[in-house]
């Protein structure tokens, strides 16, 4: 059994879906679409059908394999054999301990299952592809992009990471469980092996990646690990006269990599708001900030060949990178601080992933290597002060050693770095403008 890979789907329950409002998913389908009809049977279209199918999928750029299983992302480990279980389960009480077993599996998905109970729909427990449920009139749709409910007239909510729910019965198993996994040392070799796993599955047997390169330790050490499986691309989005202006090239050098450097236009970025707000699903400044710098950096990696694009999303959650953690230090206690850093990582779905996916979509398929279960159990259960150093005020410092056992310069591994939205000047052009309309 090989899963069909899709690039996000909409489930049309009961009907309530206008097929006008497909268009919003259309930047998805870059070989056409796959469509089921109540019986789920199916048949592909280049086009948005007319009249709206029970399910459609948006085809990549693979063939149709199994029909049955449809995976937007990619899931990593012996993962056929539990769905084949999946398919084939007809007690919810097994059913729940098979899903609990496929959700321990790293993995970056969404997917369909047509099983014996009928369409069964997952989310990873991290949440790293957007999907909605919206709700109406006592029935419900699934959608990969929130536009399409909102537009008929759906109450819509994110469908939860690491739940599934089971179409013909609306039937929701819940089993999300992040961090279950104890370590006898947390130290930067067991983190780096970690994170070669995480970048080494996702790269595969992919030629050339891209990655976005901010020059901080997060994108640096992606292209150091990553170096030493698959060709690189590098990308950096700058205005000019920012602090990244010079500093990124400077350090792509230290570095000895090729820097592809992306210099939006001040007159540009006006017109490209309202497409970047209507992509991502997106309203506020620091979102539209950070979308456009995605979105140039996608569209210039997909102008380069480039099919995959790799970001450095979550380090900043996982391992103390904010400069909030250790201002609330200063009034709260370390299990506060904890605790705070854990509901980042649980929200980061809300808050970054399904930005980020939507708004890269038209252009690459993103990879979030942090966001990996393995690695995330790692640092869910890692003590804080293996990650701050509140006396000093040094951020990351167990990433920091693992970018010391990578051989990485000096200037990289103790900068002290911005959000890539301030440092890249974006954020300045994005607030004036939005203040001007």
């Amino acid at each position: 059994m090989i899963p069909t890979l899709v690039r996000g789907f909409v489930c049309n329950n009961n009907g309530g879906i206008d097929s006008l409002n497909l268009i919003s998913m259309k930047h998805r389908a870059w070989s056409g679409y796959l469509c089921y009809d109540n019986n789920l049977d199916y048949s592909t279209s280049k086009e948005i059908p007319n009249l709206s199918p029970h399910i459609i999928a948006c085809l990549d750029k693979s063939s149709i394999n199994d029909d049955n299983v449809l995976i937007h992302g990619e899931i990593y480990g012996d993962y056929i054999p539990i769905i084949n279980n999946v398919i084939n389960c007809t007690d919810i009480h097994k059913l729940t301990s098979h899903i609990q077993e496929l959700y321990k599996l790293d993995g970056s998905y969404c997917m369909i299952i047509m099983g014996k109970l009928g369409p069964i729909f997952l989310r990873d427990p991290l949440g790293c592809k957007p999907l909605y449920l919206g709700k109406k009139n006592n029935s419900f749709s699934i959608s990969t992009q929130k536009s399409i409910l909102i537009n008929s007239n759906f109450q819509v909510e994110d469908f939860i990471p690491g739940t599934a729910l089971i179409l013909d019965s609306g039937k929701i198993i819940n089993v999300r469980n992040l961090s279950t996994t104890n370590y006898s040392q947390y130290d930067a070799d067991t983190l780096l092996n970690l994170l070669k796993n995480s970048i080494s599955s996702r790269i595969g047997n992919k030629n050339t990646i891209g990655v976005s390169f901010s020059g901080g330790i997060d994108s640096s050490i992606l292209i150091s690990i990553a170096n030493e499986f698959t060709e690189i691309k590098a990308f950096n989005v700058r205005m000019k006269d920012s602090y990244d202006f010079d500093n990124a090239k400077k350090l792509a050098n230290l570095l000895g990599i090729d820097l592809i450097e992306i210099e939006p236009k001040k007159d540009h970025i006006p017109d490209d708001i309202p497409n970047i707000t209507s992509i991502a699903e997106i309203m506020r400044p620091i979102d539209v900030s950070i979308a456009l710098g995605f979105y140039y950096v996608a569209k210039t990696a997909q102008e380069h060949g480039v099919s995959t694009l790799f970001v450095g999303q979550l380090a900043d959650e996982l391992f103390g990178g904010y400069a909030r953690y250790i201002r609330t230090m200063s009034e709260e206690s370390p299990q506060f601080v904890t605790d705070m850093m854990n509901t980042d990582v649980h929200q980061a779905y809300t808050k970054n992933f399904e930005r980020d996916e939507k708004i890269t979509s038209p252009f690459v398929d993103l990879f979030v290597p942090y966001a990996s279960i393995p690695l995330v159990d790692f640092a869910l259960s890692c003590p804080i002060k293996y990650k701050i150093d509140f006396n000093n005020e040094i951020r990351k410092v167990i990433l920091r050693s693992v970018a010391k056992k990578l051989n990485l310069p000096d200037e990289i591994i103790y900068q002290t770095k911005k959000a890539i939205h301030f440092s890249s000047g974006i954020d300045k052009v994005v607030k004036r403008t939005l203040k001007n309309n």
